[in-house]
């Protein structure tokens, strides 16, 4: 999905035209190269990607189209002697010295909550400032399961937090800290019966000591 919509905008951007159908098609050859086993499980994603892209596609395509800035863009953050780098999936200029920035989940839509607490949106802020000499003006979580869009805001005071939240993360791996979040998720992980949180004490039978003779 990602890809599929890097595509797009970036026709947009440079005055492509692309349709609908070929988007789609790049969706399914990518879907179809992803190594999806399951058959239920492919066809599933392919069902749901499908609705979803279309809904995304209808939408976009009636609005007036958001002034692009970049997609897929890489960057690399500096927090003291920390090094972050990840990638911002779409930087849409809203007025002459702010952006905005987009995120997209496929997964469950993310909340109000999810978007205010979010340390990956205070990151991305924190690099459109540090990296790029840009403003984010708003923080976005398009959600794609539902086509909606969750809008925050980052001051000077929680980028500080966001930097003391890596300082912070930072100290825990450098002192060998990998407290495990435990959850829903760690029934579907393959190394669950590794995790210290886990893991099953099984008590064996103590050893009958031999008896002397007599």
């Amino acid at each position: 999905m990602h890809r599929v919509l890097h595509t797009f905008f970036e026709a947009q951007r440079l005055g492509r035209e692309i349709s609908d159908d070929a988007l789609l098609e790049l969706f399914r050859d990518d879907l179809a190269g992803a190594g999806i086993a399951d058959r239920y499980q492919y066809e599933l994603y392919l069902r749901q990607g499908r609705e979803q892209l279309l809904q995304f596609l209808a939408e976009a395509r009636s609005a007036a189209l958001p002034d692009v800035l970049h997609t897929e863009r890489k960057f690399d953050l500096r927090v003291d002697d920390s090094k972050l780098t990840g990638r911002v999936d779409r930087i849409d200029r809203i007025s002459p010295d702010g952006v905005a920035i987009v995120d997209y989940k496929t997964g469950k839509p993310k909340s109000q909550e999810d978007a205010d607490e979010s340390l990956q949106l205070s990151l991305y802020a924190l690099a459109a400032k540090e990296a790029w000499g840009m403003r984010a003006d708003r923080l976005i979580f398009h959600n794609l399961e539902d086509n909606s869009m969750v809008v925050t805001t980052r001051c000077s005071a929680e980028l500080e937090e966001g930097k003391d939240r890596v300082r912070e993360a930072a100290d825990g791996i450098g002192a060998g800290k990998f407290a495990a979040k435990t959850g829903y998720h760690c029934s579907l992980c393959p190394y669950r019966n590794l995790c210290p949180a886990t893991e099953k004490v099984i008590s064996l039978p103590a050893k009958k000591s031999a008896g002397r003779a007599n």
